[in-house]
């Protein structure tokens, strides 16, 4: 698969290329289950990871199909997350992305399989890429660090226990930096296990860029559900509140919740300083992204 010049129309189109690929459609029973994957992974949406691995594997020169598939196999990680994430057990939102949740297009049980099987197959996805075995490891072993009981999934707990009483900013912190950051910090270093072109302290510097942004992704988030447009943000709005969510807004304020977000945007840019002016230039328009996000 040729590689298209990178902006988040592209990085989506190169997704899903690959997605369509990886989950064909199967004249049985078990495509019931493959079509509701399908639903909620294949899609319009600006595929915020795999933008990230697809951006930063260009600027680190990285064969073009196994950032491909590297990015294809986080979004269907990503994806089941925010599937079982909008169960009634969990947030309960009716909306994803501009369309209903997995669970009301389906139902409940469809819905938690279909999220099953884009983990599962998320992994399948970075078991068989072509690239050594060290690398597949690598690969794979930092990803499940990275979702796991100290990651993603870690963070998700610590939101349900927010919602029941209230976090203090430490625990916030705590619970953004996994809950987000370590998925989008993943996507930002993983290149580097794919190429000879990024040295141990670019890495570090990409995984502390990678969890600034995690933080600036969360804070822009919250902003977004008090001032977002329904319409673009895709999703429920005004629902943090609702749930008693523990965010920075409900703990510090928004004037010292945006404080947090220019001291994050700080951070994630000193990281760029390892690169030449080309590749900083790369990552802080992704950055700016972030900052002035709409959806």
């Amino acid at each position: 698969m040729t590689q298209k010049p990178l902006n988040f129309q592209s990085a989506r189109e190169i997704t899903n290329d690959w997605l369509n690929k990886f989950l064909q459609p199967q004249n049985d029973l078990t495509n019931r289950v493959i079509e509701a994957m399908r639903y909620s992974v294949i899609g319009t949406g600006k595929a915020f990871r795999p933008f990230l691995i697809l951006t930063i594997g260009k600027m680190l020169n990285c064969p073009s199909d196994a950032i491909g598939q590297l990015a294809a196999a986080v979004e269907m990680i990503h994806t089941y997350s925010l599937i079982h994430d909008d169960l009634p057990a969990m947030d309960n939102d009716n909306m994803r992305r501009g369309k209903p949740s997995n669970h009301i297009q389906f139902d409940e049980a469809t819905a938690i399989l279909a999220g099953d099987a884009l983990l599962t197959k998320g992994f399948e996805v970075l078991a068989n890429m072509n690239v050594s075995s060290s690398q597949r490891c690598r690969l794979i072993g930092e990803l499940a660090k990275a979702i796991g009981e100290r990651g993603m999934i870690g963070g998700q707990m610590i939101d349900l226990i927010g919602e029941k009483k209230a976090l203090s900013a430490s625990e916030i912190q705590q619970m953004q930096t996994l809950k987000t950051g370590e998925l989008i910090a993943y996507s930002c270093k993983a290149p580097c296990f794919l190429t000879s072109n990024c040295t141990p302290t670019k890495r570090i510097a990409l995984t502390r860029f990678g969890l600034a942004l995690g933080q600036m992704f969360q804070i822009t988030d919250d902003l977004l559900d008090l001032y977002g447009n329904a319409d673009l943000v895709g999703k429920t709005l005004g629902k943090d509140e609702k749930s008693h969510k523990s965010t920075f807004i409900a703990r510090l304020g928004e004037k010292k919740a945006r404080a947090l977000l220019r001291d994050y945007t700080q951070t994630a840019q000193e990281a760029t300083n390892v690169f030449d002016e080309k590749r900083k230039a790369v990552l802080n328009t992704i950055i700016n992204y972030v900052v002035n996000r709409e959806k």
